[in-house]
């Protein structure tokens, strides 16, 4: 088959997986719902806040704005003409969350990876990872982690071409439209894209910056709408309505630094006695690496960036990704695994394969069965909790 047909088909059935495991759940933190809704009427603003939306900021008299970014919103909007707003957020999370599969496999094949590999790093971020939880649950939370994650994968998959710039800039706008922090990953790409491209980075960074440019220009005026202001300052009046308990050191701090650190690596599960379903689900989260165990080769993986300019270039937009979420108040509770991973998950599948398929020789035709063991885990592990936390509400 050729890479189109198979990312066809890896996208179709990312989401026919997602909506299946969705069937018959709702969620009651419908932001995104209610927002389209409004949107479709004319309104910025929503114009009721029940008790259980709690993180509604008060925008003036009477109306209510949701802090995050508006884009699972606006793709919200043609469904809820035929859906109620909690399940239009859901099939919007569901679907972009499926689809990234397949814009994933292309990516990671413009990376270089060959067929095999490129398969089954599309199977782990789509089954193995908390994308599938996050993606199938979709309250607003997971549901902008959801929308960001194609964009972010067809961002990375034209880097990784070296090839239209201002397309790689409108997709990590379009991006940072779900998910703020990921715009933290641009000079990243921007270099990645220069060193597959062969171009200056100066001018890749530039025309990059330039594609980006009208999506941070929609935002800046959704502020002005918001807030009165063109600067984002939802974050701040949340953090302001959480008082202290969270944000002693103001929304982003060094100081949050080991909090995070301890719910990357150290964070376990709760051991439930008396059920079969003796692992549950620790609503502060779970560790990334019990999450998913196969990722641990993105170490591996590192060994490579001296010698291959693409992997270095991957490897920091990962890290460029992840400072914003390690300097936040919060670890991205309530959640299962950390949920914050996902704002870098293309670039840590792509370390992960490397990790696994590379050698100085170039990459091998097909993972490892030590490899591929680990990616059963991780979709094991996945489906466990994922089931047990929706099912069976086996989460505290």
């Amino acid at each position: 088959m050729s890479d189109r047909v198979v990312a066809l088909r890896s996208g179709a059935l990312g989401v026919i997986a997602y909506l299946g495991a969705g069937v018959g759940l709702r969620t009651d933190y419908d932001y995104y719902g209610r927002l389209a809704a409004a949107f479709l009427q004319g309104r910025w603003w929503l114009d009721e806040a029940p008790p259980w939306l709690n993180e509604l900021v008060s925008c003036g008299d009477g109306r209510w704005c949701v802090a995050y970014p508006p884009m699972p919103a606006i793709l919200a909007v043609p469904l809820v003409v035929v859906f109620p707003p909690a399940l239009a957020q859901i099939l919007v999370s569901r679907i972009a969350g499926g689809v990234s599969a397949g814009i994933l496999y292309l990516g990671l094949r413009s990376l270089g990876a060959p067929k095999l590999v490129a398969i089954a790093g599309a199977a782990l971020s789509t089954l193995g990872t908390t994308l599938f939880f996050s993606s199938v649950d979709g309250r607003a939370w997971y549901d902008a982690h959801a929308v960001a994650m194609p964009f972010l994968a067809g961002a990375f998959l034209f880097a990784a071409r070296g090839e239209r710039p201002w397309l790689v800039g409108a997709l990590i706008g379009a991006a940072t439209l779900a998910r703020l922090p990921v715009a933290a990953a641009t000079p990243a790409l921007a270099l990645l894209l220069a060193r597959r491209g062969g171009g200056p980075y100066l001018r890749a960074l530039g025309a990059v910056v330039l594609g980006g440019l009208p999506f941070a220009l929609v935002y800046a005026g959704y502020n002005e709408l918001r807030w009165g202001s063109l600067f984002d300052e939802g974050y701040g009046r949340l953090a302001a309505m959480e008082g202290e308990v969270f944000f002693t050191r103001g929304v982003f701090s060094l100081f949050y630094i080991p909090r995070h650190l301890f719910a990357i690596f150290l964070q376990p599960p709760d051991f439930r006695e008396g059920t079969p379903w003796f692992l549950e689900a620790n609503i502060r989260g779970m560790a990334l690496f019990f999450t998913t165990p196969a990722l641990i080769w993105l170490f591996a993986g590192l060994r490579h960036v001296r010698r291959d300019a693409a992997l270095a270039a991957t490897a920091l937009a990962a890290l460029l990704a992840f400072i914003p979420n390690l300097l936040h108040g919060t670890v991205g509770f309530a959640q299962f695994g950390y949920r914050f991973s996902i704002d870098a998950q293309p670039f840590l599948i792509a370390l992960a394969l490397a990790g696994d398929a590379r050698d100085g020789a170039g990459w091998r035709r097909r993972p490892s069965w030590l490899f591929v063991s680990a990616i059963v885990l991780s979709i094991l592990i996945n489906v466990y909790f994922m089931v047990g936390i929706t099912r069976f509400g086996y989460w505290e």
